[in-house]
């Protein structure tokens, strides 16, 4: 998504990478980025910070890379270019999308970026359900919009939002 920036975007992007690159090493780890967003006011976790580097890192280092990190800013300038008042298509305000991404982070326990078949299963049992394996996949079905067997982020956000 290089092609979406300007020289000079992209001389800026490289020096706010440096800046999150701490160590200096060419990538961005969870714990840096979890300090700079905490220098910037965020209250984030590690979790959060390691569910951001994941849904962008395409080689799984689990570290963002500088084309990584302009594949996100392009997502972030595209993101906020079709939702100026922070509205989210739907209507539902930034604190609701918060909201579910908690819930997602919640239920994706093994920190995959992924609810699967596994940890739906052990959710219905302590909810004191029993689901077997062919309802999961048919519920897993009914969202996963990518065919991948699993739920992502954007998924069980629509599935939550729809009305």
């Amino acid at each position: 998504m290089a092609e979406y920036f300007s020289d000079r975007q992209i001389q800026q992007f490289r020096e706010m990478f440096g800046n999150f690159d701490r160590n200096g090493d060419g990538d961005i780890s969870a714990e840096e980025l979890k300090c700079v967003l905490q220098s910037l006011g965020e209250k984030v976790k590690t979790k959060q910070c390691k569910n951001m580097i994941k849904q962008y890192d395409k080689n799984r280092t689990k570290r963002m890379e500088f084309k990584e990190f302009l594949d996100m800013m392009a997502n972030v300038f595209q993101y906020h270019l079709s939702h100026p008042e922070g509205k989210t298509s739907n209507g539902a305000d930034i604190a609701q999308n918060k909201k579910l991404e908690d819930l997602f982070d919640s239920l994706d326990v093994d920190e995959s970026g992924f609810i699967d078949e596994e940890e739906i299963i052990k959710l219905t049992e302590k909810l004191g359900e029993k689901m077997s394996i062919e309802e999961v996949r048919e519920l897993i079905g009914q969202v996963d919009k990518d065919g991948d067997g699993r739920v992502n982020k954007d998924e069980f956000k629509r599935l939550m939002s729809a009305k």
